[in-house]
């Protein structure tokens, strides 16, 4: 999973970082045309932004096939595919978009060679603004991969916060919770269980990948997971001593 793409965010994916200046009174929905153009497919640049998660440069692509829309979202952080869409008669757009597991939906309308609206995902939302570009020249060499790097802004609100987790140990359940902050890649926090507290360290997050370490008075619990649709689901090695399956779920 790749969702400051995270949540890459639009979040990911879309959602998630990047500089751009655009004035927040374009974003006013109240001052979208009615009109339509014959047909939004092509290439879009543009920016997403919220007050979370800042501004996000965008590229994307949409194909319209009798109002059905399909395509992608480039973001920094890699490209989140538009599963599904519509492009209804009074000019209302709705995309359906994927960034890590997480849905993603965008609702706009065309003004111009401009699609405005906004977007949401996973509980956060925000406003989107794309201008249409010239189509590629035939024979050109296709844009190179984004370049790796850690995970876009819209990761902050995806694991920030408290995760009521569960560790499967000799088939009975400890319970505990984690308190995660995010930050550019980096994973800090504690643990609380009934057991006491432990300070989190040595956490990453890349992609859709979480993983951290507790400091406890009898050793290092390092743990591995797949952070998806408000859940991780991974394992966990005890000093080398035990392992096992865990889970957490947003609270």
């Amino acid at each position: 999973m790749q969702s400051r793409r995270i949540l890459t965010l639009f979040v990911v994916a879309l959602l998630m970082c990047g500089p751009s200046a655009v004035s927040a009174a374009s974003f006013n929905t109240t001052r979208l045309a009615q009109d339509k153009p014959a047909d939004i497919a092509g290439k879009y640049e543009g920016v997403a932004k919220s007050q979370a998660i800042g501004e996000i440069p965008l590229k994307v692509e949409i194909k319209n096939v009798g109002g059905k829309l399909s395509g992608s979202i480039d973001t920094a952080q890699g490209a989140l595919a538009i599963t599904s869409g519509t492009y209804a008669a009074d000019g209302k757009i709705v995309m359906k978009f994927d960034a890590g597991g997480t849905e993603g939906t965008v609702t706009a309308k065309p003004m111009g060679d401009k699609i405005v609206g906004e977007w949401e995902m996973g509980g956060q939302t925000g406003t989107i603004e794309l201008k249409k570009v010239g189509a590629a020249v035939a024979g050109s060499p296709a844009p190179s991969a984004p370049p790796s790097g850690p995970p876009a802004a819209g990761a902050d609100a995806m694991i920030n916060g408290l995760w009521a987790c569960k560790a499967d140990v000799g088939g009975s359940d400890i319970l505990f919770t984690l308190n995660l902050k995010h930050d550019a890649g980096k994973i800090t926090g504690s643990s609380e269980s009934d057991m006491g507290t432990a300070p989190l360290t040595k956490g990453t997050f890349s992609g859709d990948k979480i993983d951290f370490a507790l400091e406890t008075p009898n050793g290092l619990v390092t743990f591995t997971g797949v952070l998806k649709g408000g859940q991780i689901v991974g394992e966990y090695d005890f000093a080398g001593q035990a392992k096992g399956k865990w889970e957490g779920k947003k609270k």
